[in-house]
Order: C-alpha cells, then sequence, then structure tokens
C-alpha cells in the first residue's frame, strides 16, 4: 500500500487562502487546483493532507512575490486564537520550558505531519523538528512560519526578548536571510542537517504572563484524551530512508546494505518494507536527489561541481545528464529562470 501523506490541521491553509484570493485569484479557482472542498475551507477543525498547506505557503510565496510570507504571517498578533488547542495549552503554560515542552508533547493534537523534539540540557534547550512527507513537497515557508511564530509568541506572552542561541533550517535560501536574522538575533543557517531552535537554559524559566495554572490542566487533559483517540499513524519507511539518505550522500554512502544495519533490518526486509509503500531504494534516492538538486539551484549560489558532490555524482557532467533526464533542460539554464518559472520538482 503506497505510503499516504499525513493529514494536518487545515487553519494554516485557510489563512492562505485568504492571502491568494488578495492577489486575484478566485476561491474557486484555488479549491479546484488543490483538490479542496468549500467545507474544508469553512470548518475550523478540518484536517486535510499537510502537502497542500505545503503548497499554499509556496504558491501565496510566488504570486504575492513575497519569499517571506511565512515570516511575515507567523508575526500575526491574534496567531494563538487562529492556532486553537495546541496554542492555547502553550501559552496557559507558567514558563517559556512549558510552552516548549507542551508544544512538543501534544503535537499531534494538530496533525502527523510535524515530528517535534525537545533536548534540555544543562546550558542549552533545543527544539527539532522535521517534517514526515516527501522531499518533493517544499517545506522552506512553513518550517520558517512555525518557527517565527514560536518565538513571537514567546516574546509575545513572557514580554522578554527572547533571543535563540542558533535557528537552523533544513532548507535552503537565497535571499532575505538579513530579516530572519534580524528577528531571531542570532546567524541563521540554512541547508542544515535538520530545523532546529536552541535558546538558553535559563531562558526556560522565564515566566508567561499569560501563564494559568487551571487552564493548562484542563487543557491538558483534553489534549491528551484527543491524543488517545486518535489512531497511530506510523512513521513512513520511505520518509526514514530519506532522512539517512540525505546525511550520507555527500559522503558516498547512502547504499541500501548500510541504512538497513543502522534501522535495524536486512536489506531484503528494507526492500520489502519499501515495496509496501510503493516504492523502492532506488526511487527514494531518485527522488530525493531531484528535490534537492532544484532546492540548491533554485535558492543558493553553489557552484555545479559542488552541488553534484553534495548529491553524491562522481562529477558535474554525470549530475547535469540526470538532470536533463528530471526536467528537460540543463542545470545552469534552470538556475537563470525565475523561481516562479521553474518545473515544480
Amino acid at each position: 500500500m503506497k505510503s499516504e501523506i499525513p493529514k494536518h490541521s487545515a487553519i494554516w491553509g485557510q489563512i492562505i487562502v485568504g492571502e491568494l484570493k488578495k492577489t486575484g485569484l478566485s476561491e474557486r479557482d484555488i479549491r479546484k487546483e488543490f483538490g479542496i472542498t468549500r467545507s474544508q475551507l469553512e470548518d475550523p477543525n478540518a484536517r486535510w493532507s499537510f502537502d497542500k498547506t505545503a503548497w499554499l505557503f509556496e504558491k501565496a510565496s510566488a504570486l504575492t512575490r513575497d519569499d517571506l510570507v511565512g515570516y511575515r504571517l507567523a508575526q500575526s498578533p491574534d496567531l494563538v486564537r487562529k492556532a486553537g488547542l495546541l496554542a492555547y495549552v502553550g501559552v496557559s503554560a507558567p514558563t517559556v520550558g512549558g510552552y516548549l515542552r507542551n508544544i512538543t508533547r501534544f503535537q499531534r493534537v494538530i496533525g502527523d505531519a510535524s515530528k517535534t523534539a525537545m533536548e534540555e540540557g544543562p546550558e542549552t534547550t533545543r527544539l527539532t523538528w522535521h517534517y514526515d512527507v516527501p522531499a518533493s513537497i517544499p517545506t522552506g515557508q512553513y518550517a520558517e512560519f512555525g518557527a517565527v511564530g514560536t518565538v513571537f509568541a514567546l516574546r509575545d506572552y513572557s514580554n522578554r526578548q527572547i533571543r535563540p542561541t542558533h535557528v537552523r533550517f533544513a532548507h535552503q535560501r537565497l535571499t532575505g536571510t538579513e530579516a530572519l536574522d534580524r528577528f531571531f538575533g542570532c546567524n541563521v543557517l540554512f541547508g542544515a542537517a535538520e530545523n532546529s531552535i536552541a535558546f538558553k537554559a535559563a531562558d526556560m524559566d522565564v515566566p508567561l504572563l499569560t501563564a494559568d495554572d487551571n487552564l493548562q490542566r484542563t487543557l491538558s487533559v483534553i489534549c491528551e484524551n484527543t491524543l488517545a483517540r486518535m489512531p497511530q499513524t506510523p512513521n513512513s519507511v520511505a520518509r526514514v530512508v530519506e532522512r539517512q539518505i540525505t546525511a550520507r550522500l555527500a559522503a558516498g554512502t547512502a547504499q541500501q546494505d548500510a541504512i538497513a544495519a543502522e534501522l535495524g533490518m536486512s536489506a531484503r526486509t528494507l526492500a520489502r518494507r519499501l515495496t509496501d509503500e510503493g516504492t523502492s531504494f532506488a526511487a527514494v534516492v531518485a527522488n530525493l536527489r531531484k528535490a534537492l538538486a532544484r532546492d540548491y539551484l533554485l535558492n543558493s549560489t553553489l557552484p555545479l561541481t559542488e552541488i553534484a558532490d553534495l548529491l553524491g555524482y562522481s562529477d558535474a557532467s554525470t549530475f547535469s545528464t540526470a538532470f536533463r533526464r528530471w526536467y528537460g533542460q540543463p542545470p545552469s539554464d534552470f538556475r537563470e529562470q525565475p523561481a516562479t518559472e521553474a518545473p515544480l520538482a
């Protein structure tokens, strides 16, 4: 059975549709293009596959020519009201640390696409996350939306200028980095191994002005009950393999045997699990390379030889041959066209 895209709250996609309508697009055309029903746009509790929201962010960025659309929308003062249960259980916590623990613990309340973890150390607390979707689905705008929204909320509800010690994103970004640097108060790194934000451990004890012990206890019970009723969605093996491949491509160690061993299974078992999801190891590698190549070419100034190396190709010529097969043109021509006109991965 082919692996499905995880379901996610439609609330942010609904907001993006509102942005798209400002550009002159009709709601009918938007619904037709993205396969969205009218009820999904009107129901605040609606869920749809996460790729719809991700692509809506990209569409809004292209049509508004606003490469920082996620960053901008995340700084809405009524974001918590729109976000609903997850945000309220966060801001009712007593401290910044409580907020982060709550949104990490109850992330699945709004959907299964985002996988979040929190690591607390003596000096630093680090929030990491990734999206359980194929690399061909662009998550950069949404990742920036989530990171900016989190820090914006912490500052707003603590009345403190909380400054992360580092912010890292897995996607590439060619322009607009200065605005993100200024907002976070640190140099933001792109093209990292994973999305992450690190905070000073001392900031975890900063009190929130919105703390409400009774409300937090009540909402925590609601969240726990909600999670208990939700079916457990198994992680996609293909997505796990994809992350392993990403970490190994440049080193040339993205072999099926090695990754199967890393995952505690035989190569034959891994092949069978991927077949069950309607794919194969070779297809995962090819699709990942295709998506990463597009990201590197449109959102970085890396030379072709370095991109070829990062993707695990022996030379730029071999990479160019593969790229022509994917997109019907050489990578140099692809890079020169506007991002809004580039073929989708």
